[in-house]
């Protein structure tokens, strides 16, 4: 009885070396993230512009939508990016007083000024407004 459950042993032990042999350990790719990969995807995920990286520069700005809290702070995401942290995305500065007035957002980009509802885009270089809600 000893004698098959060595043979079984060394039987196992055997394919096992066979089965990791043929796994490659260089395809696998990280589980976890460094400070630094955490850092990028936590900015990103907040909307914050992390530095080193080149800002968004657009020539249009899409009013994605805004929110007026109850504190009287508002939040306006434009081209997919939000003003938590700060009135400027990118090149487009928020009028943080004009938020909601007419259901509109006032936005600055290169001292041009223009109002957009949620939905619309602008391109500040042909003037042209779009109402992707329509």
């Amino acid at each position: 009885m000893k004698r098959v459950y060595t043979l079984l042993t060394l039987t196992c032990i055997l394919f096992s070396n066979l089965a990791i042999a043929a796994y490659d350990s260089a395809s696998l790719k990280t589980l976890f993230t460094d400070k630094s990969q955490r850092a990028q995807i936590d900015a990103q995920r907040s909307g914050v512009v992390v530095p080193g990286k080149t800002s968004l520069q657009s020539n249009k700005v899409k009013i994605n939508g805004y929110v007026t809290r109850s504190d009287g702070k508002s939040v306006v995401w434009v081209n997919n990016k939000n003003t938590l942290e700060s009135s400027t995305v990118g090149n487009v500065k928020i009028q943080q007083g004009n938020i909601g007035k007419d259901k509109k957002v006032g936005v600055t980009v290169d001292g041009k000024h223009h109002h957009l509802r949620p939905g619309e885009t602008w391109d500040k270089i042909s003037g042209a407004v779009v109402d992707a809600t329509k």
